[in-house]
């Protein structure tokens, strides 16, 4: 069951708030989310939230649908979820497959809608070592669950976000929650993005210093088909209360049981 702390949202309101209102001018950025402590930022349109490792009352089911590992020696990942044939650095099996739009949940936050997808990291966690960059977020509307053939996918999708926009931005990242299975990261994209009659979401990213397991990119499991979008309460009513969101575990579904 999807679970989010209400009171976790205050901080992500104001964030996304500034962010919405802030440079105008478009320049390459870094957005570090890898000093101690829980991190948020707002990076191109696009508001980023590490998940708080202590707080059981948060936890909720996730469903995979990407998962990345560096070949070999090499220390930078990429690839995009499909169910037709694997173009860089997806894992084959249960652990990458087609997403529909329907199955991306909607929160409210500041007054705007969002998309979220969550992040599972699985890097070193000791201080001294190397941490890992998310250099490229890319988010596609397709006609169909199996397209490959990157960045084209054949004429059959459409780019409705990228996180570098007309410049090379980074979001610096750590393995908040160690282990894989444990989300570290929450990330919203707005919701006005997804429009038109694609209903299947591509999601491709490339990560540099990639130098543990695997990176793995999935959605909450609703409660109910029916659920409305969940509603964060507006900043004045959460004054005083700490950003947190809960830790979350996955559920692995089987790329023949997803329903057409």
């Amino acid at each position: 069951m999807k679970k989010i702390n209400k009171s976790s949202m205050f901080a992500i309101a104001c964030t996304a708030f500034m962010g919405a209102f802030g440079n105008s001018h478009a320049t390459a950025a870094t957005l570090n989310l890898a000093n101690s402590g829980l991190q948020n930022g707002t990076l191109n349109g696009a508001f980023f939230q590490e998940i708080d490792p202590n707080d059981p009352a948060g936890t909720g089911v996730l469903n995979s649908f990407v998962r990345l590992q560096s070949p070999g020696n090499s220390t930078v990942e990429e690839g995009y979820n499909t169910d037709g044939s694997l173009q860089f650095n997806e894992m084959s099996g249960n652990f990458t497959r087609s997403l529909k739009l329907s199955d991306v949940p909607i929160f409210t936050i500041g007054g705007v809608k969002y998309r979220q997808f969550v992040l599972d990291i699985n890097e070193k966690n000791a201080k001294d070592e190397p941490l890992i960059d998310l250099e490229k977020l890319q988010i596609f509307l397709g006609n169909a669950g199996n397209l490959v053939n990157y960045p084209t996918f054949g004429g059959n999708a459409v780019k409705i976000f990228d996180l570098d926009g007309n410049e090379d931005n980074t979001v610096k990242l750590r393995d908040t929650n160690a282990g894989s299975g444990r989300a570290d990261l929450l990330t919203y994209i707005p919701d006005s993005l997804f429009s038109g009659p694609n209903q299947y979401v591509y999601l491709y990213s490339k990560f540099s210093g990639a130098e543990g397991g695997f990176e793995e990119w999935a959605v909450q499991v609703k409660e109910k088909p029916d659920t409305p979008p969940k509603s964060v309460p507006e900043p004045a009513a959460l004054a005083g209360l700490g950003l947190v969101a809960g830790a979350m575990t996955f559920a692995r579904r089987r790329k023949s049981s997803q329903t057409a």
